[in-house]
């Protein structure tokens, strides 16, 4: 053979070997990055981190101070107030805005007084900036001023509250895939503004969840009694079925009892480690749904359905859950007048003296506040939770500050002592659960 081939075979070997190598170290870059992104699930919709620089242009160099904001359910609010010499002011508004332009804006009330505007969007706590409609991209909220004369400034926002933190926020599962949505404010060059980094993720972490059920009662506690039927068991069979209809459209379901639980499960651990309140609250949940049988000490001849919110919430879904229960499981609404919203719907209160009442115990409890725990104790700040461990016979809820929440709803079916709602109960549960179902299917737009 001579030289020439020769050295052209080996030339051959190198470029192909050469070749394999490339090849070798593009798949080792390749999955080491998606290593890296399996941190949160697996990411492969992604936009870059929010940077001030994308709307520094567009925004005023003072900024407006933010006392509080929530997320609670699947809605961002906030309220603050700024300084500003503005007597001609025709409209404010909270917008959450791209770098593009682009711009959502939500309902704001304002109130303009010797130079300082305040603004709020939490008239209702569970409507506001609806963070599951957002796209995949940079949003930041901005208060928006419109004068009579149609200019328009937008200032950003500073953070004057206690919470630092930054919020991840899990839009619920949709087509087997979910939005991370990373809530946080930025500052850059003195300038501060409150930015969501939205990129999508082919699965919730471990430990997050779309919906809780949370069935009534539970070991020692095993609520009303009405023969040979008791009330816990009754609703842990519907909450179970209700669990595999939420999960057949897609949705991660936690739930806060299994029927597993000893006699040492009863209303007085709700707030241990493992008990029903923190683990709601644990969740990253956007819903919780609990289920009871009602009882009363009269003698009813009609019974029916009653949906309890909490008293600052918007009531769309309580009367969706209400009417369609009414509807598909052939039940009526309660005739119960008290605590009465709407037909079906029913705010239950601790009604308190502002200076000086007390509530089993705890001193301080101001405004109306749910008095069921279960919504009022998953809503943090945004519902008015307050166990804070100072008497003892109900723990301590690590999270009654926190200014994430879970929106809660307490579904009574029917009332144990009357034989028609308990029958119905009893033979109709599935229809009760596919009402149920149906509602949330609807309000979030699952499928």
């Amino acid at each position: 053979m001579s030289n020439k081939k020769k050295h052209k075979g080996i030339k051959k070997k190198y470029q192909a070997r050469n070749r394999f190598v490339l090849l070798v170290l593009i798949l080792v870059i390749a999955l080491t990055y998606i290593i890296i992104q399996k941190r949160e699930g697996e990411i492969y919709a992604t936009t870059t981190s929010a940077s001030l620089g994308e709307i520094i242009d567009v925004i005023e160099k003072k900024n407006a101070e933010v006392n509080r904001y929530i997320v609670y359910g699947t809605h961002l609010n906030l309220e603050g107030s700024i300084d500003i010499t503005n007597p001609e002011i025709k409209n404010v508004q909270i917008v959450a805005k791209k770098a593009s332009g682009e711009e959502v804006a939500v309902d704001t009330t304002y109130e303009y007084e010797s130079g300082e505007l305040s603004f709020s969007t939490l008239s209702k706590i569970n409507t506001g900036l609806d963070l599951e409609s957002l796209d995949i991209d940079n949003y930041y909220i901005l208060l928006k001023v419109t004068s009579d004369n149609g200019q328009i400034n937008y200032y950003s926002l500073s953070n004057a509250t206690e919470y630092t933190e930054p919020i991840d926020y899990y839009t619920l599962t949709r087509n087997n895939s979910n939005n991370k949505i990373n809530i946080s404010f930025l500052t850059q060059n003195g300038v501060s503004a409150l930015a969501l980094n939205i990129n999508k993720v082919s699965k919730l972490p471990d430990d997050v969840y779309d919906v809780v059920i949370d069935p009534g009662h539970g070991g020692n506690d095993t609520g009303a009694i009405s023969g040979r039927y008791e009330e816990d068991e009754i609703v842990l069979e519907n909450s179970l079925d209700l669990k595999k209809k939420l999960e057949n459209l897609g949705l991660k379901v936690l739930i806060t009892r299994d029927g597993t639980e000893t006699d040492e499960y009863d209303t007085y651990n709700i707030y241990d480690e493992d008990g029903r309140v923190t683990m709601a609250n644990e969740s990253g949940a956007k819903i919780l749904v609990s289920l009871h049988m009602n009882s009363n000490e009269s003698d009813f001849v009609e019974g029916g359905v009653e949906v309890y919110a909490a008293p600052n919430m918007d009531f769309s879904l309580a009367k969706s859950f209400a009417d369609n229960i009414v509807d598909k499981a052939n039940t009526t609404y309660s005739k119960m007048e008290e605590f009465k919203e709407e037909d079906g719907v029913y705010v239950r209160t601790i009604e308190v003296n502002h200076n000086s009442s007390t509530f089993r115990g705890y001193n301080g409890i101001y405004d109306e506040v749910p008095y069921l725990f279960i919504i009022r104790e998953i809503g943090g700040i945004a519902t008015g939770a307050y166990v804070n461990g100072s008497n003892s016979s109900y723990g301590e809820n690590i999270y009654r500050n926190s200014n994430v929440g879970v929106e809660g709803y307490l579904i009574e079916l029917g009332y144990m002592n009357v034989n028609s709602d308990l029958r119905n109960v009893l033979n109709n549960g599935d229809l009760y659960m596919q009402a149920i179902t149906d509602s949330i299917n609807s309000y979030y737009r699952i499928k």
